[in-house]
């Protein structure tokens, strides 16, 4: 079962991507003391009428200010909002990837139907990415089939396998984010007991969606380690059990995840501001060396220039099989 939900905010939100450059200690410093709107539904929102909260840096809480309006800081709230600016967006590079990434979820949607759709949300940053790709491909999906009068109450699914090892901030933001999902009606959400493994959780999940396959949506992106020369739409190996991977953000690159991030303004795990820029478990996670500044103070991760060192914090350890994939 699921631990429970922390009450905290949990991610930090994105802003208009920037393009190298340098983040200064000072506003570092007055990001740290901003205020930041909950991830959460608006039913389960605080009860400060501004619904507002202090930051919890313990608790993962995004340290990245609003702009006090309603449009692009709540766009990502609603599906159709966050749809209509994907499908609108004036970034023509990011747009292209986007778009792509968009038909594959809804061709996963399409075939498969959305209740043997499962994304895999560990609450990584490319993690994030389907996440919200998924959301907007299944509201388009579900207006369209309301137009042709073919509705259905099916819904896509969120699985997050648990370990003992997760980083507090990275378990909060996975919690707040997939109760707010629940509590909007758009996935069914299902957690995985922690430390059963990867494989054992995707067997009990093939044998829920059969007789149709599973469609397992995942945020892998060429040059993970585990990649290989997989393609948008590939089976499993031979040693898992039988279903599909749906790779939407497979071409996308480690400065297109962040400017994807911060155009659409969506949140995301604070470790990624605090100079981590791939996150794996507590033992092999460290921050990016290259981030280090003279005064030992860390630029966030979307300031890396070579992104190639996307895993340079990353201490590598022996990989039993059947663990949760860890590359974000």
């Amino acid at each position: 079962g699921s631990s429970v939900v922390s009450s905290s905010p949990a991610g930090r939100r994105g802003r208009p991507a920037r393009r190298g450059g340098s983040s200064s200690p000072a506003r570092r410093r007055r990001r740290q003391r901003m205020t930041t709107r909950c991830f959460a539904a608006p039913a389960a929102a605080s009860s400060d009428p501004d619904n507002t909260v202090v930051t919890s840096r313990r608790l993962g809480a995004s340290a990245t200010a609003t702009n006090g309006g309603a449009s692009d800081d709540e766009a990502w709230r609603d599906p159709g909002a966050l749809c209509a600016a994907f499908e609108h967006c004036d970034d023509a590079a990011l747009a292209e990837r986007v778009a792509r990434a968009l038909q594959t979820l809804t061709d996963a949607l399409r075939i498969f139907g959305p209740d043997a759709v499962y994304a895999s949300f560990n609450g990584g940053k490319d993690a994030v990415v389907i996440l919200h790709l998924l959301r907007a491909a299944a509201w388009k999906a579900r207006r369209d089939a309301d137009n042709e009068s073919r509705s259905s109450t099916a819904l896509p699914h969120v699985v997050y396998f648990d370990t003992s090892d997760e980083f507090d901030e990275v378990r909060a933001l996975v919690h707040d984010t997939s109760r707010a999902l629940a509590d909007a009606q758009e996935f069914r959400v299902e957690t995985v007991e922690i430390d059963v493994g990867f494989v054992a959780g995707l067997r009990a999940i093939v044998q829920k969606t059969h007789p149709i396959p599973l469609a397992f949506v995942l945020g892998t992106r060429k040059g993970d380690p585990n990649c290989g020369d997989q393609e948008r739409f590939e089976p499993s190996s031979s040693w898992m059990p039988p279903f599909i991977r749906v790779n939407p953000i497979l071409d996308w690159t480690y400065g297109d995840v962040w400017a994807f991030l911060r155009h659409f303004n969506l949140p995301y795990c604070s470790l990624y501001d605090d100079g981590y820029t791939s996150l794996g478990s507590m033992q092999n996670t460290q921050r990016n060396p290259t981030l280090l500044q003279e005064d030992g103070s860390y630029l966030p991760a979307y300031e890396l220039r070579d992104w190639s060192l996307e895993r340079a914090g990353r201490v590598e350890s022996p990989k039993r099989k059947g663990a949760p994939p860890k590359a974000n």
